[in-house]
C-alpha cells in the first residue's frame, strides 16, 4: 500500500468514512418524499423546502457519525482538510439550483439529487469507498432516471429514490467500516 493509501485508510478509521451523513441524507430524502406526498403544497414551496431542509443535513450527519465513534472534525490528520473542501464544493452547486428554481421550480428535485448526491463521488476515492462511489453515480442516475419516466410526481419519486440511494450507500459503508475494524492492528 502506498503512503496516501495508508493516510486516506486511517482518515476512513478516524471518521467512521462518515457513515452519518448518508444516513442523514436518506432521512432528509424521505421527509422530502413526505411533503411531496402529503402536503399539498405547490410546486415553488416544495422547492423552498427542498432548499431549507438541507440545512438539518450536516448536523444530524455530524451527530449520527460521532454516535458511530467517527470524528468529522478530525483536525491533525494530512487529508481532515481534504475532506472539509470536498463537503464545501457542495456550495459551488447551489448557484445552479437556484437558477433551476428560478426557471421551473419541477426541476428542482431532478437538479438537488444528482448534483448533491454526486458530490459523494469523490469520497469513493479518500475513503477508498464503494459505498460512496455507488452513491455519487447512481443518485445522478436515479434522478434522471426517475425524473424522465415520472414527470408528473417528482417531488415524490425522486426523493424517494434519492432515500434508497443513500440508505444503500450507509449501508455499503457500514460493511465496509466492519471489514477495517476488523483488519485493524489492536
Amino acid at each position: 500500500m502506498t503512503e496516501i493509501d495508508l493516510l486516506r485508510e486511517q482518515l476512513a478509521r478516524i471518521t467512521r468514512r462518515g457513515i452519518g451523513m448518508p444516513i442523514a441524507g436518506g432521512v432528509y430524502w424521505l421527509v422530502m418524499a413526505g411533503l411531496g406526498a402529503y402536503s399539498g403544497w405547490g410546486d415553488r414551496l416544495l422547492s423552498l423546502a427542498l432548499f431549507f431542509g438541507t440545512g438539518a443535513i450536516f448536523p444530524l450527519g455530524w451527530a449520527l457519525t460521532r454516535a458511530f465513534g467517527g470524528d468529522l472534525m478530525e483536525k491533525r490528520h494530512p487529508l481532515a482538510g481534504l475532506g472539509m473542501t470536498l463537503n464545501f464544493v457542495q456550495l459551488a452547486y447551489w448557484p445552479v439550483v437556484i437558477a433551476v428554481f428560478a426557471r421551473d421550480p419541477r426541476l428542482v428535485p431532478l437538479a438537488m439529487g444528482a448534483l448533491f448526491g454526486s458530490h459523494f463521488l469523490p469520497y469513493g476515492w479518500l475513503y477508498r469507498s464503494r459505498g460512496y462511489a455507488a452513491l455519487g453515480i447512481g443518485s445522478v442516475v436515479v434522478a434522471t432516471a426517475l425524473h424522465l419516466l415520472a414527470p408528473a410526481s417528482v417531488f415524490t419519486v425522486i426523493p424517494l429514490g434519492m432515500a434508497a440511494c443513500y440508505f444503500v450507500a450507509a449501508v455499503l459503508i457500514a460493511a465496509e467500516n466492519r471489514r477495517t475494524a476488523a483488519l485493524a492492528p489492536g
